[in-house]
This record gives C-alpha cells, sequence and structure tokens, in this order.
C-alpha cells in the first residue's frame, strides 16, 4: 500500500508551516491562508484550518531509508525535543518483529511525528541524512469507536481490499493494516498512542492511497 496525500485538520496552521519548513525543512507550501500542503518525499501531507473549537492531532509516520536511523536520530535532536521511550529506555524504539527502528517526535500541533526505518525495504544511501531522506508517508493512525471497533475494521478492509500487516498479529484495540510501504495504524478511542499519554480521538481525515494498483479516497 502506498500512502500519496492525507488531509488533516489543525487549529495551530501557522505554527505548522513554521515547523515544518523551518525545522524540518521540508518543501512547504501555503495554498490559501486555511490550507497548508507538506511533500514528503512521494506523498503529500496537508493540514486545513478547524472551523470550530477542536484540538485535532493525528499520529503520522515517514519511512526513511533503511540504515539511517542513528543519523536521522542525531539529524532530528538537533532541532526538536524527542519523545523518551520507557519501553525501550531509549529515545529509539526496536521493532525487532517488524525489523524496524524508530525515533518520535511532537509537533506544535500536538501530532505525533514519527520516522521510521524498516530493514526489509530495499532503501539503502550512502548520503549523509537530511531533510531530502524522508521517503513518504508511511503510517497514519486511524481511530474507530471502541464499541463498534471489530464492525469499522472489518469494513475497512472489505471496502478497500486490504490486509493485516503480516508482521503484527491483530490486538484487541490495536490493527496494523497494509504493508512496509504503508501502513494504516488502526486503534479504538481512548487508547494511549504509543511514545505518549495521549489517548486518541477521533478527527476528520481523508486519505488517498494506491492499493494492489487501484487507487481508493477513504474519509473519516
Amino acid at each position: 500500500m502506498h500512502l500519496k496525500e492525507i488531509k488533516l485538520h489543525t487549529s495551530r496552521i501557522d505554527e505548522l508551516q513554521s515547523f515544518y519548513e523551518e525545522i524540518l525543512q521540508l518543501t512547504v507550501s501555503r495554498l490559501h491562508p486555511q490550507k497548508l500542503e507538506i511533500l514528503v518525499g512521494q506523498s503529500k501531507l496537508i493540514f486545513e484550518q478547524s472551523i470550530d473549537s477542536s484540538q485535532p492531532f493525528y499520529h503520522f509516520a515517514f519511512n526513511i531509508p533503511s540504515n539511517k536511523i542513528d543519523e536521522a536520530f542525531e539529524w532530528l535532536k538537533k532541532r526538536v525535543e524527542l519523545l523518551w521511550l520507557d519501553d525501550y529506555d531509549s529515545y529509539i524504539a526496536d521493532f525487532k518483529s517488524w525489523h524496524a527502528k524508530s525515533v518520535y517526535f511532537l509537533d506544535p500541533g500536538g501530532n505525533i511525528g514519527e520516522l521510521i526505518a524498516r530493514f526489509d525495504l530495499d532503501d539503502v544511501t550512502q548520503e549523509v541524512f537530511s531533510d531530502k531522506q524522508f521517503r513518504n508517508i508511511s503510517e497514519i493512525g486511524l481511530v474507530f469507536p471502541d464499541k463498534t471497533f471489530d464492525d469499522d475494521i472489518i469494513k475497512l478492509l472489505n471496502n478497500f481490499q486490504l490486509s493485516y500487516f503480516p508482521k503484527q498479529s491483530p490486538m484487541e484495540h490495536f490493527r496494523a493494516i497494509g504493508s512496509d510501504e504503508g501502513l494504516f495504524i488502526a486503534v479504538s478511542t481512548n487508547r494511549n498512542w504509543f511514545s505518549t499519554k495521549m489517548p486518541s480521538g477521533i478527527f476528520p481525515m481523508e486519505v488517498q492511497f494506491e492499493n494492489n494498483s487501484k487507487n481508493y479516497t477513504l474519509k473519516l
């Protein structure tokens, strides 16, 4: 699965523009006063200004070259405050069954960002790590009501011809769906996002993605 474009809401669009443009040094376009587009390698991350008083926040991850997690850690810690991971007693998560390592941060909108190196991808480079090595949006968190979680996941799988990520067995309130190239991280409401004590909530989202050579749009 390939995540092509993700549209999210925010109450802090000006701060997000400064963060992704000046701190992470990605290519950012202000499409109009209420809309921001960020190029992440082969993907687009779009933020639209919230029209109500809610404080929406999301979890997403960016793929980086499989041999660059240590360099990415050094590069990122000079720019943002990284999230300490008690489970690993480190700033770097080592997901052994996923053959991947990650580092986490918060952006000014409260979004939980992640850089992840997936060792099973044929993606090695000898270039020094920089913003140019943000390959694509790798993960986006999807949140469903606790009471209908199983039914919502079945609909998601069937409607978009998706399947569970083979490296992660389904759990009661957590499902990984897709592939190393792109994953939906589906959780139930009020489950703390990994690396934080922030409970998941349902906020507006639109995802354009490709799966099995077909293009789809998911709206939540």
